[in-house]
């Protein structure tokens, strides 16, 4: 059965609905303290920095939104269906027209060399956060980084299958693959085992803070700085 561009559209923007609930309860800590988790990170102290200006900008630089690579897949589903990108692009452009929306300037300086490094904001970044909810991009839901995995796969025992790869957070890409490029039943069975992805993880999280009676997965991996 053939699947049109509206259904298509639907279709990412339910698997994007389905995984917004998880970084929200879960990963939300971790973004926003975006620079205490780079702390953990080997290259810690090189890339340490000053903020100057703004808001530090981590994964949500200038363009990220708007990247629409499926990396991973093969060279025919490398890139999200044209026609959801173009869905996506037109509603938007009417989250654009809402007010504090437009990205933002950042600057810090950097300690290893002192240089000012400044710019700017995804498009879509706005004075509350990002406002595209069921319209990012694949980029936006599929990046978690080395912190955040490591504790997943702390919390899921380093089921590294259920997190899945270092490029590929649930097997996100895959699934965006199959809701671009193939038939309607295909697309309806991949947004049911994604569901179930997703409500796997969100149970094992759920349950590993309840046994540690703790608030946060961030809470517990992450030392406050006593910089």
């Amino acid at each position: 059965m053939s699947v049109n561009s509206d259904w298509r559209l639907l279709a990412y923007k339910e698997l994007v609905d389905s995984l917004n609930p998880f970084f929200s309860h879960y990963l939300g800590d971790y973004c926003r303290n975006c620079r205490q988790v780079i702390g953990r990170l080997p290259e810690a102290v090189e890339e340490s920095v000053d903020l100057i200006e703004g808001v530090y900008p981590g994964c949500c630089h200038r363009g990220a939104g708007d990247i629409f690579r499926l990396e991973g897949e093969s060279s025919e589903r490398a890139n999200l269906a044209p026609e959801i990108i173009t869905g996506l692009q037109r509603e938007r452009q009417q989250k654009l027209q809402q007010p504090g929306v437009g990205g933002g300037n950042y600057s810090f300086r950097r300690h290893r060399d002192g240089a000012l490094v400044k710019g700017a904001h995804c498009k879509y970044f706005s004075t509350q956060g990002c406002i595209l909810g069921a319209l990012k991009g694949p980029l936006c839901i599929n990046f978690i980084c080395p912190p955040m995995r490591a504790d997943l796969l702390a919390v899921c025992d380093e089921d590294d299958f259920l997190v899945g790869p270092e490029h590929d957070f649930l097997f996100v890409y895959r699934s965006l693959a199959v809701i671009s490029y193939d038939g309607r039943d295909e697309v309806v069975r991949e947004l049911s085992d994604f569901r179930q992805r997703v409500q796997l993880l969100a149970e094992r999280c759920r349950d590993f803070l309840f046994e540690r009676q703790a608030q946060s997965l961030y809470s517990i991996f992450t030392k406050p700085s006593t910089g």
